[in-house]
């Protein structure tokens, strides 16, 4: 029997509200039917973007979320409350063979008219939303186990975590940590499965989005760097006429 593939679940789960249903799949969990859009796996609405659109507000983003995936980790319990940026926010562990495999989050719930929020969802609705979300991940791991070489879910889930972290600190150690595995093992074999260490991949993302800033912006070099993650901007220059063959300044004119 064919199921619905979980980010065309969580589209029709969202569908008339102004929730926000995110999942951060976790180790080597995860298949074809679980791959989801980084809108899915970020936390996008607009007020969480207004929050994330300077480096302090996006470092706080960045751990709170990671309190949250490690509470519920520890704990395999569920819990809800406000957030780093004052929006109430449900966060629950997907429990598969005794493993916590994913977290899901239900947010941008607030009483304000300040931004399009979702005002009727209390704590009693979104248990019973994410139990929904929590079933229908679990039939389609059961359904359809991952298939070695086509999709290697923990790579897929390491790569949404640095997107949705680029322009924060980052570094292997902590995404070992958090995804419960040896330093050394992850990094090998992410650079088996993508052909660049990690720090290369994470580095090359941020100089791709720093490209886009100096296109679309009118911010300093430095305010790019530091922006993107890069806080020597002499470094940032090197890296980014190596990738590019032409300075920052010489790429914008």
């Amino acid at each position: 029997m064919e199921h619905t593939a979980l980010q065309e679940f969580l589209q029709f789960l969202e569908y008339g509200t102004n929730l926000h249903i995110t999942v951060v799949f976790l180790e080597n969990y995860g298949n074809e039917k679980t791959k989801l859009d980084s809108y899915f796996v970020n936390h996008s609405k607009p007020y969480c973007e207004f929050k994330k659109s300077t480096p302090d507000g996006l470092s706080r983003c960045i751990r709170c979320r990671n309190r949250a995936i490690s509470r519920v980790c520890e704990t395999k319990t569920s819990f809800g409350g406000m957030c780093d940026g004052g929006v109430y926010e449900y966060v629950t562990p997907v429990i598969y063979a005794d493993v916590v495999i994913a977290v899901i989050f239900i947010g941008n719930i607030k009483d304000s008219d300040e931004f399009p929020f979702e005002k009727i969802f209390d704590e009693d609705m979104c248990r019973r939303l994410a139990l929904i979300v929590e079933n229908q991940i679990k039939l389609l791991v059961k359904e359809y186990p991952s298939t070695r070489g086509k999709f290697n879910p923990l790579i897929m889930n390491i790569k949404n975590y640095i997107e949705e972290s680029l322009f924060g600190e980052i570094s292997v150690r902590e995404i070992a940590r958090l995804f419960n595995y040896n330093e050394k093992y992850i990094g090998k074999l992410f650079k088996e499965e993508e052909g660049i260490g990690m720090l290369e991949y994470i580095n090359s993302r941020r100089l791709d989005k720093s490209c886009e800033l100096l296109r679309l912006s009118s911010r300093t070099v430095i305010e790019v760097a530091q922006q993107t993650g890069f806080n020597n901007v002499t470094y940032f220059n090197r890296l980014f006429k190596k990738r590019f063959g032409k300075s920052p300044t010489e790429f914008r004119k």
